[in-house]
């Protein structure tokens, strides 16, 4: 197995990626989705901030595409309220939300600590350590944050008996295990080790021509690593939420 990890007992910050870049990120009336009101704040806080893993000594790197919206929203927002945020700019639609990341990687501020790609849209409660789930096991290559549902709209992981991830599929139902949208790669390496894996087995991994980051843990598994899930808790979905008021 490559040397492509940090060992066990050490002690790392994280890497938290943003894409922020996809096709309904910017909504008809000039807003952006991050800015969705969620009670007292938005959805952008009611996640990124919400997470157990989030500190405000973090270097999130926040993946956007160059328009008008999303450059209004880094300026009054993003790099205002995360004094120590990097962005990335892309001038066209990336090939999914596995391109949008890997931009993001560009501008991990720790190489070699483990990278979380947080899509920032699901709500939930955790209480995992990420860092120190890595550290702990020198064999683990990713995680992801886990929810009971079959709904369509999610991404599935099955998993063995023993617990660790057999397959990862975007938009299919192969489980009962529904992706929060968070994942977390055990460093750079890793990640691109993975997306490498996504672009041999394009034909399989691909939704609808696009490379989403939940298959990139089959590229994982395949490398040699273990994968394994966290719980999450008390999930709010916004999306699910809109759709079913407009049905």
């Amino acid at each position: 197995m490559p040397d492509v990890g940090i060992g066990p007992g050490a002690t790392a910050p994280l890497n938290i990626i943003i894409p922020m870049a996809g096709s309904d990120f910017e909504r008809p009336d000039g807003s952006v989705k991050a800015e969705i009101p969620v009670g007292k704040t938005t959805l952008l806080g009611a996640t990124l901030e919400a997470r157990s893993w989030w500190t405000t000594a973090a270097v999130p790197v926040f993946v956007l595409r160059d328009q008008p919206g999303s450059r209004r929203y880094a300026r009054e927002t993003l790099l205002r309220h995360y004094s120590t945020a990097r962005i990335v700019w892309l001038s066209e639609m990336s090939g999914g939300a596995a391109w949008s990341a890997a931009a993001g990687t560009a501008l991990a501020a720790f190489p070699d600590a483990p990278v979380v790609v947080d899509l920032c849209d699901i709500i939930f409660d955790s209480d995992a350590d990420i860092a120190a789930i890595f550290a702990a096991d020198p064999n683990l290559g990713g995680l992801a944050l886990t929810f009971g549902s079959r709904h369509p709209q999610y991404s599935y992981i099955r998993l063995g008996d023993d617990g660790r991830m057999l397959e990862a599929r975007e938009k299919i139902v192969i489980s009962g295990n529904a992706s929060a949208g968070v994942y977390a790669f055990r460093s750079v390496a890793v990640f691109h080790l993975a997306l490498a894996h996504s672009l041999q087995n394009r034909a399989s991994l691909a939704h609808n021509g696009l490379l989403f980051v939940c298959p990139m843990l089959n590229g994982v598994v395949a490398h040699g690593f273990d994968v394994r899930t966290l719980p999450a808790r008390d999930v709010f979905d916004v999306k699910i939420a809109d759709a079913a008021l407009a049905g």
